[in-house]
């Protein structure tokens, strides 16, 4: 098992403000912060005609994101600053688990690479929540796909801390103050 407790995973509902707040570490805070694959694979999927979108090949698209996940991961492994994770290799799971494929890789996978045992999660927010190209639930499903990360993070023995709803920047202060 390999375990960073300098890692901290941000997660929560899809919309509910997770990219904005990376971006706010990274840019006024100056933090380390890794982004999800999910928006990248899509849109590298969509500009080659790939079969690796949920709407082609759910299959293959979950299996790209744990490989990317995992990829991730072992990418900033030596790094010892503090690295936050816009989703962390649990969230793949509920990927697994909203299109009903098998998750057993995705659970090994939970299991061998750890985090800090504190997870920032996110809520829905369904004053700001949106769809676009990549995102195209609605926010019932997003607000019950981040409910369903919660359960995952909590059975995988993390802690859960519910970043308040606030600016990006009051959000990101108050996550620096809990790390």
């Amino acid at each position: 098992m390999l375990f960073k407790p300098n890692f901290y995973i941000l997660t929560g509902a899809m919309g509910a403000g997770k990219s904005t707040l990376i971006n706010q570490l990274r840019q006024v805070h100056q933090i380390n912060c890794v982004e999800e694959p999910a928006r990248e694979i899509l849109k590298e999927q969509r500009t080659i005609h790939g079969e690796g979108t949920p709407e082609t090949d759910p299959s293959l698209f979950s299996k790209l994101m744990l490989s990317r996940s995992i990829g991730r991961y072992y990418d900033h492994y030596d790094l010892q600053e503090i690295t936050i994770f816009d989703r962390g290799i649990p969230d793949n799971i509920a990927y697994f688990n909203f299109f009903k494929i098998n998750y057993q890789a995705a659970i090994k996978a939970s299991l061998e690479y750890r985090y800090s045992p504190t997870v920032f999660f996110l809520e829905g927010w369904h004053e700001i929540y949106s769809t676009d190209d990549e995102r195209k639930m609605t926010f019932q499903e997003a607000y019950q796909f981040g409910q369903e990360i919660k359960k995952i993070y909590l059975e995988l023995n993390y802690q859960i801390k519910k970043v308040p709803f606030d600016s990006p920047m009051n959000r990101a202060k108050w996550i620096l103050e809990n790390i």
